[in-house]
């Protein structure tokens, strides 16, 4: 049995996840932190000690919940500054008309590397089709034969300062990481079904800070995308409008907040807590609906304009998937449909372990994702750490083929 932590570091909150490998590499969830104590803004680290006493918090719960130690913890990492490129690296093989093996096409995934992204550090290299010769588009080219193989991936990396921030507080808070996952894959990982991927899918993963846009075509990642619009703004706009604090205007979004106007009972109010101790007044829904709604559509246009730019727009058959706990929100399901004009969807995580109905929720998309994501990496002994072999130096050197079949 080995004992896995996820991290998951959002602006609303921070998530841990503590669960077991057991005998036949299955997951079994044993315990389930939140804490919201810290201060980010769209991702990124604005107070060190609130976000390190979150850390500690969200760990902590966790490690009652479930009775463990928390042990090789992988995190999640985010923002505007993530980006995606197009990787290319081609090789002659050993000789002509040779079987091409897995280290060839390590191989050409590490030449890709080192011809997209210059000093940012790569959290991933994502395979996306190969080409032997002249023939193109082959997804996986193991065992086939040719002279020269040529690789397209897609490089996500991230600025080093922020990669430091984020280590900074994790080790203040007493921990290390094994390895970051970006945001956009472990979402997509969690909620996408292959077949989605293969017709065409772009998943929305509007969080609290930022709105993350992974698109598949063809069964291969081809686009990522980041845009600062999305829960937290939503929640600053009724705080302003109405005079609310910062708790109160979450509070009433998501218990009364609605994308669509028709559902909404034009006579229905309700009591909030205004700024001071004292003021308690009515709020309509209506009223409530008029600041939720403009800014949900800002945030699709942004959506359609990132997906037009990137010419997926009329690519994406299976249409879009929205997760991240934006995606609660009453309504805003119909109002994609009506707006983008594609079919649309809400995402859950489809991990199905231990208390799964505790983490049924598009919020735990991101968290739930990143141990399918790592699950390949524990399929046998040497992997979970024994006969020397360390954790995060193999998930590096097998995680492009493992990207390869799973992404």
């Amino acid at each position: 049995m080995t004992i896995i932590t996820v991290l998951d570091i959002g602006t609303s909150s921070i998530k841990t996840l503590i669960a077991t490998i057991e005998e036949g590499n299955t997951i079994n969830l044993r315990g389930v932190g939140e804490s919201s104590k810290h201060k980010m803004s769209k991702s990124k680290i604005t107070d060190v000690e609130s976000t390190v006493s979150a850390i500690k918090d969200s760990i902590m719960k966790a490690e009652l919940m479930s009775g463990f130690q928390s042990n090789n913890i992988f995190a999640s990492i985010g923002g505007a500054e993530t980006k995606g490129i197009t990787g290319k690296g081609t090789i002659a093989l050993p000789k002509q008309n040779s079987i091409i093996t897995e280290q060839d096409i390590l191989r050409a995934i590490n030449q890709s590397k080192v011809m997209s992204i210059g000093d940012n550090p790569i959290l991933h290299v994502i395979p996306k089709n190969f080409t032997i010769d002249t023939q193109e588009n082959i997804k996986n080219p193991i065992g086939l034969i040719g002279s020269k193989l040529l690789c397209e991936t897609m490089v996500i990396s991230i600025p080093s300062l922020i990669l430091q921030n984020y280590n900074n507080v994790i080790e203040r808070a007493g921990f290390r990481i094994e390895e970051y996952i970006s945001q956009h894959i472990a979402a997509a990982h969690s909620v996408l079904s292959e077949e989605e991927k293969e017709l065409g899918v772009a998943v929305i993963d509007i969080g609290g800070g930022t709105t993350k846009i992974t698109v598949y075509i063809d069964s291969a990642i081809t686009e990522i995308d980041t845009i600062e619009i999305a829960g937290a703004t939503i929640t600053k706009d009724i705080s302003i409008g109405l005079r609310l604090t910062t708790n109160e205007s979450e509070r009433i979004k998501k218990k009364y907040g609605n994308c669509i106007k028709e559902k909404i009972n034009p006579e229905e109010k309700f009591k909030v807590q205004g700024l001071t101790e004292n003021e308690e007044r009515e709020i309509s829904s209506l009223n409530l609906y008029d600041i939720i709604a403009p800014r949900v559509d800002e945030l699709m246009d942004y959506i359609q304009n990132s997906l037009s730019s990137a010419q997926v727009f009329d690519k994406l058959n299976a249409g879009i998937v929205l997760t991240g706990g934006t995606a609660n929100l009453a309504g805003i399901k119909e109002r994609f449909e009506k707006r983008i004009k594609l079919p649309t969807k809400i995402g859950y995580p489809k991990l199905n372990v231990g208390m799964s109905e505790q983490i049924k929720d598009p919020s735990f998309a991101v968290s739930c994702g990143i141990l399918e994501y790592i699950l390949p990496n524990f399929s046998t002994k040497e992997r979970i750490g024994r006969k020397g072999i360390k954790i995060k130096q193999f998930s590096k050197m097998l995680s492009s083929i493992k990207d390869l079949f799973k992404l």
